[in-house]
């Protein structure tokens, strides 16, 4: 193995290095072979215990390549000057590799996940066969095998319990990485799909980073399969924490319009796994450094509406903004979103039309991952004064609590309410199945009550989301429940496109006339997501058509009015 090297050919600021992707690397054009040394380098640079000084590694180049340069301007306050793939990696093999490896990327493509997790597990950067003629490799520089010739047979399946069996113990979590299989090609592209894309790099950095179990196996979530069954083994035989937060995505199984086993809760009998939706996030290695934690609670900007008294003349609605439990969403959709709100704020900061009150989820897996992000969003709320927070679904993972075990309910009761303290919050989305909403209704969320003095709030979603929650009755809008009569639960309302097809997508002027019809004193709110074209855009469209009698408030005060009422 390399001895650390205290010297260094590159030129290393106050902020990170920042390296090109794109450029070729050694003579060797670039492709996924290279992104993937490139990652698995800036994740070993990134690692907060690295032995190379604590030098920070920041990627540009990707498909999120503009909005990766703005972020570094936004936090860092400058874009460095790129170094090239080249320099970086010669540097990186020189110095921080521990050793590498072959394999082949177009016979091995299926095992990209694994060859990840040995990056992550042995600190050795993987190279592929094709790469061998062209790329100049330290004399120093150590083969510590040849996965090419020992893989050369190897399923995911067989490759995946071999990676188990032996490094398990190594790994502090586990992510979901698809090598390119593409799922839309009817029943065949649900249990057979045919491997015709290529690897998503973006979330190699963080797996090598924080040495974590990446996997990808078709049938991993499909009971009476081998893949299940081990799947069913590797959360059971670990060290990490419980419920397991999942990062990458899961898409295996499209089903309903969406992924079966999005969530992961459902994909294992144990039902101990949530999601961060993470699948395209560039440089979560960069941002999840230490030195970006978070230690203080943190403060939304003061709600002109925390006296609120309800009134029975007014109907008053809530608008919630989905998607952020998705950290790309975050990184990228609500970046440019909140950019163009400020403008708008900025112009008239107490318009009814142009800055009403917005509550937008935000994924508290972020502010442990990339923290500097949601500072962001914090003090852009606090510009506004208009824009507030809830946590997505459902809590602190993207997951359905009401199948955990008992223990894992009450250690997941736990975190949510961590969750709302160290973000001044007091309100989640909540997605459950369409079959186990009355447990989650009578056994999980009355777990809250005897935990807090004050009332907290939970805008619930179906799932699939096109079929009625039929336990709320056509007037009732929200339930009240708890021992101490303080959790409120808000009937589905979703709002996913505009295009008239479904009840979940109507027009602006269809939205509007839903609310200014309502009788007078309904509570409710309006959950938006983007998956079927509804937008931020959609909001104002909607604002601007509500009648007088309609006051948009803050989710928080949407609890406070349904306590009064």
């Amino acid at each position: 193995m390399n001895a650390p090297v205290a010297n260094s050919d590159l030129t290393w600021g106050s902020g990170p290095l920042v390296v090109d992707l794109t450029s070729n690397l050694q003579g060797v054009t670039h492709g996924p072979e290279v992104s993937l040394v490139v990652q698995v380098c800036a994740g070993l640079y990134n690692r907060d215990d690295n032995h190379f000084g604590g030098q920070e590694v920041y990627t540009l180049g990707s498909t999120n390549n503009l909005l990766d340069g703005l972020w570094l301007a936004e936090l860092e306050g400058f874009v460095p000057e790129t170094t090239s793939a080249d320099a970086f990696v010669t540097e990186c093999l020189q110095n921080m590799a521990e050793g590498y490896f072959l394999y082949d990327y177009e016979e091995q493509k299926a095992l990209i996940p694994n060859v990840i997790t040995m990056a992550a597990v042995t600190s050795a950067v993987p190279i592929a066969t094709s790469m061998v003629g062209s790329l100049r490799l330290p004399p120093s520089l150590e083969q510590r095998f040849d996965l090419a010739r020992r893989w050369k047979f190897h399923t995911p399946l067989m490759a995946t319990s071999e990676m188990y069996n032996r490094y398990i113990n190594e790994t502090t979590g586990l992510a979901k990485v698809n090598p390119g299989y593409d799922h839309n090609q009817g029943v065949k592209g649900k249990f057979d799909p045919p491997l015709t894309g290529n690897s998503d790099m973006h979330l190699v950095d963080f797996i090598v980073k924080e040495r974590l179990f990446a996997l990808y196996m078709n049938l991993n979530c499909v009971p009476g399969t081998r893949q299940h069954d081990l799947m069913n083994e590797i959360v059971t035989n670990n060290q990490w924490a419980r419920p397991i937060p999942v990062y990458g995505y899961d898409d295996t199984v499209p089903l309903f319009g969406g992924n079966t086993f999005e969530a992961e809760t459902n994909c294992v009998s144990s039902h101990n796994l949530g999601q961060i939706a993470s699948l395209g996030f560039n440089n979560l290695g960069y941002f999840s450094r230490e030195r970006h934690k978070i230690t203080s609670p943190l403060s939304q900007p003061p709600d002109p509406d925390v006296d609120i008294q309800y009134d029975s003349s007014t109907t008053y609605v809530a608008f919630i903004i989905g998607d952020g439990d998705n950290l790309l969403y975050m990184k990228s959709r609500n970046y440019l979103w909140t950019s163009a709100r400020l403008v708008r704020c900025r112009n008239d900061p107490t318009s009814s039309k142009l800055c009403f009150p917005l509550t937008w989820t935000i994924s508290p897996q972020a502010v442990k991952v990339m923290p500097q992000i949601v500072l962001y969003f914090y003090n852009f709320a606090a510009q506004t004064g208009r824009d507030f927070f809830t946590l997505p679904p459902s809590g602190d993972l993207y997951s359905y609590p009401s199948m955990f075990s008992e223990a894992n309910q009450m250690s997941y009761v736990d975190d949510v309410l961590d969750d709302f303290q160290l973000m001044d919050l007091t309100t989640s989305v909540h997605w459950e199945w369409f079959f186990s909403w009355r447990q989650a209704i009578n056994d999980y969320f009355p777990k809250f009550s005897s935990r807090i003095s004050n009332p907290i709030g939970f805008f619930l979603t179906n799932v699939p989301f096109d079929i009625p929650l039929l336990l709320f009755g056509k007037d009732e809008d929200f339930k009240i429940v708890g021992e101490q009569s303080n959790v409120v639960l808000f009937k589905p309302n979703e709002w996913r496109g505009v295009n008239g097809a479904t009840r979940q997508a109507p027009s602006p002027d269809d939205m509007a006339r839903r609310i200014n019809e309502a009788e007078k004193g309904t509570i409710l709110h309006i959950y938006l997501t983007s998956d079927g074209g509804a937008s931020i855009d959609s909001l104002y469209s909607l604002a601007d058509r509500l009648e007088d009698h309609v006051k948009i408030v803050s989710g928080d005060a949407l609890v406070k009015l349904a306590v009064q009422k």
